[in-house]
């Protein structure tokens, strides 16, 4: 339908504007320049600031999605080295012996009874894996240095079989340098075998993925209560006064302290403290918890704070006019109500935890651990990046594959935390 009032009211305008002095003209018109000037430079540098984050996100996608496995996950950080060979120092092929391929192994060396397939390793590196190995071949007398034997198994690749065709000169297949097929048809040639050795893929985040949840555990353990009471105290108990304003004001003022700053104060206080507890010496879990517990206080306080006074103050005045003590309204009306707020500063604080790295390298440490320990300071996943992105040879594959970890983390807590908002926006008018 045609609004002929509005059709009406723009033409009213347009002749107004043709009735305008000259002077007032130009300041118009200069005026709604210096407006779309504005617009379409906000409109230029929103898109450009989209184009490079989802450049980011493609890239760091496309070049970890093939380094994040279950072994990469799994997998301990430092490889381990094998190395197996005859009790005798040699060992000659079992005669005019042909083993079976019991298995249908495509690469499968039939005059030594053992089977290669073609991998990778975490850095994405060619490598030939031991994939099976027949009950009866020679590759199951090796021993290791102590003289025990090893079962190889699938999680070894090969890095050298030293061999020889006349029991006199010898040579060594590579792993590195050979394909499984090509392991097998030189195998196949050898007349002897001197020794051999063997790696674990390595690379693996195991132990930093198990730091990062013990520090998210004792970094809440230690907020979470200190975060809350001061949220209640403020929101709550505490009156309008230069003490209150002050307390806020520090709270402002130590959510703008940079992060590096923290971890100098971890560094100085929170580590000497911990190892006079406990014995310990260096960073280690519990200083690295307490430093972010500091860092996280200013987010629990705000977010909590805020959800409390979104509460209704009808609901605390009726509890109190039936008789409620206040700190019987508090635990039984202003806690449960303020649930929503809690969760969402609990979310924000993980996020926090995960992505923050300069803290912690100088209040827990920066080395890369198989597994996750109390008492020494292990790499959480953010420190993880930054010390395999450093030195020489940065590792971007491995970089990558950690950081998809974190961003899929954050992305859902992102989520999460705006379903809680939507929640806790319902008592939003409702005062």
């Amino acid at each position: 339908m045609i609004n002929l009032e509005r059709i009406k009211n723009k033409f009213k305008v347009d002749k107004s504007f043709k009735d305008l002095p000259k002077e007032t003209k130009k300041v118009f018109i200069k005026r709604k320049i210096k407006d779309a000037g504005i617009n379409g430079s906000t409109i230029l540098f929103g898109l450009f600031t989209v184009a490079i984050l989802i450049w980011m996100v493609v890239y760091i996608f496309t070049t970890g999605a093939s380094t994040l496995t279950l072994d990469f996950i799994s997998s301990d950080y430092t490889a381990e080295s094998l190395t197996l060979a005859p009790e005798e120092g040699m060992i000659e092929a079992p005669g005019n012996l042909t083993f079976e391929n019991s298995t249908n192994a495509e690469h499968f060396s039939s005059k030594w009874g053992v089977a290669f397939g073609d991998g990778k390793d975490n850095l994405q590196n060619n490598v030939v894996y031991v994939i099976h190995i027949e009950e009866n071949s020679p590759f199951n007398d090796f021993v290791n240095p102590k003289g025990e034997k090893v079962a190889l198994t699938s999680d070894y690749y090969c890095n050298y079989i030293s061999i020889s065709t006349d029991g006199m000169d010898f040579e060594q297949l590579n792993g590195s340098d050979l394909s499984a097929q090509e392991m097998a048809e030189q195998l196949d040639k050898a007349e002897y075998i001197f020794g051999s050795n063997y790696q674990t893929r390595g690379e693996g985040i195991r132990g930093s993925l198990l730091t990062t949840l013990l520090l998210i555990a004792f970094s809440l353990l230690f907020s979470l209560p200190l975060g809350i009471g001061a949220a209640i105290y403020l929101g709550v108990y505490a009156k309008n006064g230069p003490i209150t304003k002050g307390i806020r004001t520090l709270i402002d003022v130590t959510s703008g302290i940079p992060s590096i700053i923290f971890g100098l104060a971890g560094a100085i206080i929170f580590i000497p403290f911990v190892n006079a507890v406990s014995g310990t010496s260096g960073g280690n879990i519990f200083s690295g918890s307490l430093t972010m517990a500091i860092m996280l206080l200013p987010t629990i306080v705000k977010t909590t704070e805020e959800s409390i006074n979104v509460i209704p103050k009808s609901l605390t005045q009726a509890s109190l006019a039936l008789g409620a003590s206040r700190t019987q309204t508090t635990f039984k009306i202003v806690l449960p109500n303020a649930l929503p707020g809690i969760l969402t500063s609990t979310l924000l604080s993980i996020g926090r935890i995960i992505g923050e790295s300069a803290a912690l390298v100088f209040a827990m440490g920066s080395t890369i651990g198989n597994t996750a320990s109390f008492t020494n300071g292990y790499a959480s996943l953010a420190v993880h990046i930054y010390v395999i992105l450093g030195g020489e040879a940065p590792r971007y594959q491995a970089a990558c594959a950690i950081a998809i970890i974190i961003l899929i983390v954050v992305l859902v807590l992102s989520l999460l935390v705006k379903l809680i908002s939507l929640r806790l926006n319902r008592f939003k008018g409702a005062k």
